[in-house]
């Protein structure tokens, strides 16, 4: 079975508008939207790479949400980032370079943030809180193998995911 999900915007903006909300009221810095890219790791960029990112406009480089969110988006899931920033990469020459040591201590101080966050949005967002976003009906226009011509077997493993569309 074939379905081309779109993803154009990778993540739900209604969660992400919560989850900012729920981050907003720990008293933490946060700056809603910019361009996240992913890289393989786990590693540091080079300077190449992380002068080459910030020349396309890259916001944040990081080595998490490929292929969650694609991944969220076939399932018909809502998904946001949280990203928490750690450190410049190498392209801040005003900065000492990046270091597992400055990684692992400010890692530590936005587990907090990140739990205190958590705590609010499960506040905010009540379990059966249903979203208008159209995350939920992802699926909808994305199958493009004929449901018919789909194998029983097939049907039976994605059930979850496609019983509404066949």
């Amino acid at each position: 079975m074939v379905a081309h999900i779109g993803v154009a915007n990778p993540f739900c903006i209604e969660l992400s508008k919560a989850l900012s909300k729920s981050v907003r009221e720990t008293g933490a810095t946060v700056h809603d939207g910019g361009d996240f890219i992913t890289i393989e790791g786990p590693r540091f960029s080079t300077k190449s790479e992380s002068n080459t990112f910030r020349q396309w406009g890259m916001s944040i480089i990081g080595m998490t949400t490929s292929p969650e969110a694609f991944l969220a988006r076939e399932a018909e899931m809502c998904y946001a980032v949280m990203g928490h920033v750690t450190d410049y990469d190498v392209w801040h020459i005003s900065e000492i370079p990046v270091s597992v040591e400055i990684v692992i201590r400010t890692l530590i101080q936005n587990t907090v943030i990140a739990q205190d966050a958590l705590r609010n949005l499960s506040q905010d967002l009540p379990a059966n809180q249903v979203l208008e976003c159209g995350c939920s009906d992802a699926l909808a226009d994305a199958i493009i193998t004929q449901t018919n011509s789909v194998p029983d077997e097939t049907k039976k493993h994605l059930g979850l995911l496609i019983n509404k569309y066949i």
